[in-house]
This record gives structure tokens, C-alpha cells and sequence, in this order.
């Protein structure tokens, strides 16, 4: 059979497009952040069977009802915070996520975060750009013998746990609905996110953004921390009080922040947190190296192509509604 996929905002990896070709799939691209008017307008021109969903504002009923064909949405990626759930499954529309392809590479930069920050990378880069040479202004420490705390124990948070044991840091993990054998043997299982707030050098967001977690580390979260500690976000933006962290950085607690993610994407150019010479940002890359963009790609166009070929995939690449409080 025939059909059409629509990837709003930005193309498949090549692999990934070959894939969908070859099940006898048609792929349109839109540019990242496409215009929700001009959104609607391609999908009801173009009546996609399926929409991956890569770089938009949201994906909500309306754009959904665009398309009377259309018949599946994938994400291309894990976290599905841009895409009305809800909604999808009000109007039969399953969901779909690439679980786990990206781990690794989220996983490696919340450690290129960590190690920047540690080893005051920013400061001494622009100090031998200006012509300094001076070792005692350097304000680097070791990472052994220090705590992190990770904040979700998924894929990614299990990853970086794995990745610091050579480092020789203590790791301990807060996570509601992770099953026992998730923590496995490198994190120590905290009943209490203010208490591990409390204790550790180094805090890590890996928690996926729902009700319960957005603005999870607000000022009273930040005022728990350890003076001088860091706090990692390669989650999503949303989960921290960007105001309260701003001020956490100015004021303390917080020595640093290592950000790869915003509550508004892309964030303003006169965002208060540009000018903090304590922080180190990059622009939500965490996941998208060229590996990882070909494996996300690989892994949506085949659960794509096996659903609109009448096959069947695994359980776990299936979103759910959230259930209602």
C-alpha cells in the first residue's frame, strides 16, 4: 500500500526516509517550528497518513483534524510534551515514541555538562582567548568522592549513572515509578527528593515533563541544595522555575548550571541567564548528534512503516494519556 508521512520541522536522517520509501511511503519535511496556519494548511493539502513529529510549538487537535486520513503520530525522539496526547486519543489516534534511542547521546552530554562545569571550561577558554596564562585564578574541582542525585531513572539517568562510576562519584536516584531493578547496582534509591536536594554536589534532571513535574525545582527546591552545587538539565525546560534558578545562580545556592533545555524553545536573546558567567547552555542538542539522529530516525521509520503496513510493534514504544488527578 501507498501512503503519505508529513515530518514537521526538519527531515528524517536519510536512513531513516529510505526506510519509509521502501514500505511504499511518501515523506514530506516542513522546516523546524513551522507556522501552526501554514502547518494545518500543508497537512490538509498533503493528507498525511502519519505525522512525525521533530521541531514544533505543539501538535494539538486542530492540526490533528487536518488530516482526515491521517492514522498515526510519531515522535521523533522520547519526550512527547509537544504533542496533545489527550487529544490524539479522543480522536483514535495512537502515539508513538522512539524510546531509548537517544539515550546514550542525552546521557554523554549531561556529562560534557558536568565536566565543563567542574572544570571551569568556559573561563579558562576565554581567559587564554584574552591572553591570560595564570594557574591560580583556575577554579576547577575533581568529581571523585562527590554525590550526584539524578532525577528520573530512565534510559538516560541510567546511562549517566553508569557513565560517572569511573569518575569515582556516589550516585543516588529519585524516581516515584521506576521499578527496583532500574536503579541497578551504581544508584542508591532516594525515598525523598528534598533530602536527596539536600546531600548531594550535583543534581541531574532525566524526568520526562507532566503535571506533576513541571516546575519540580522551584525556588524551595533550589534553597534545599548544597551551597556551591550544580544543577544539570538535559530533561525538559519546564521542569525548573527558570526566574527561581536565576536567582539561585546570583544568590546562591547553586555554583552552576549546565542547561541544554528551556521553558520557551527557542528561549528570548535577552533571557537573564546569558549573562551568568556561571552557567555553560547549548541549544536542546543533547540528543540530536548525528548518531543519534540516524538511530531516532531508523527506529521511528520502521515502528511507521510497520504500523501503516498492518504490522505490529513493541508495547513500549506506545504514549499513553496521562491519567487525570
Amino acid at each position: 500500500m501507498s501512503f503519505t508521512v508529513v515530518s514537521v520541522g526538519g527531515p528524517l536522517a536519510p536512513e531513516g526516509e529510505a526506510l519509509i520509501v521502501k514500505a511504499g511511503g511518501r515523506v514530506v519535511s516542513t522546516a523546524p517550528y513551522p507556522a501552526r496556519a501554514d502547518l494545518i494548511a500543508l497537512l490538509a493539502s498533503e493528507q498525511p497518513d502519519a505525522i512525525v513529529v521533530r521541531v514544533v510549538e505543539k501538535i494539538d487537535a486542530d492540526v490533528m483534524r487536518a488530516s482526515p486520513r491521517l492514522k498515526l503520530i510519531a515522535k521523533h525522539g522520547a519526550g512527547t510534551n509537544d504533542i496533545d496526547v489527550e487529544a490524539a486519543a479522543a480522536l483514535g489516534l495512537p502515539v508513538i515514541a522512539a524510546v531509548g534511542a537517544n539515550a546514550h547521546s542525552v546521557a554523554e552530554h549531561a556529562l560534557a555538562l558536568l565536566l565543563a562545569l567542574a572544570k571551569d571550561i568556559r573561563t579558562q577558554d576565554a581567559f587564554v582567548r584574552g591572553g591570560g596564562w595564570e594557574k591560580r585564578v583556575y577554579k576547577g574541582f575533581e568529581l571523585r568522592g562527590r554525590t550526584l542525585g539524578l532525577v528520573g531513572l530512565g534510559m538516560i539517568g541510567r546511562s549517566f549513572a553508569a557513565m560517572v562510576q569511573p569518575l569515582g562519584m556516589t550516585v543516588f536516584g529519585y524516581d516515584p515509578f521506576a521499578a527496583p531493578e532500574a536503579f541497578g547496582p551504581h544508584v542508591e534509591r532516594v525515598a525523598d527528593l528534598d533530602d536527596m536536594l539536600g546531600r548531594c554536589d550535583v543534581i541531574s534532571l532525566h524526568c520526562p515533563l507532566t503535571p506533576q513535574t513541571e516546575g519540580l525545582i522551584n525556588a524551595r527546591a533550589l534553597g534545599l541544595m548544597k551551597p556551591g552545587s550544580l544543577l544539570i538539565n538535559t530533561a525538559r525546560g519546564e521542569v525548573v522555575d527558570e526566574e527561581a534558578l536565576v536567582a539561585a545562580l546570583k544568590n546562591g545556592p547553586l555554583g552552576g548550571a549546565g542547561l541544554d533545555s528551556f521553558a520557551h524553545e527557542p528561549p528570548s536573546p535577552t533571557h537573564p541567564l546569558w549573562s551568568l558567567p556561571n552557567v555553560i547552555l547549548s541549544p536542546h542538542i543533547g540528543g540530536v548528534t548525528e548518531d543519534a539522529r540516524r538511530q531516532v530516525s531508523t527506529m521511528t521509520a520502521t515502528n511507521v512503516a510497520a504500523l501503516m503496513t498492518g504490522e505490529t510493534i513493541s508495547p513500549r514504544f506506545y504514549v499513553k494519556p496521562k491519567p487525570k488527578a
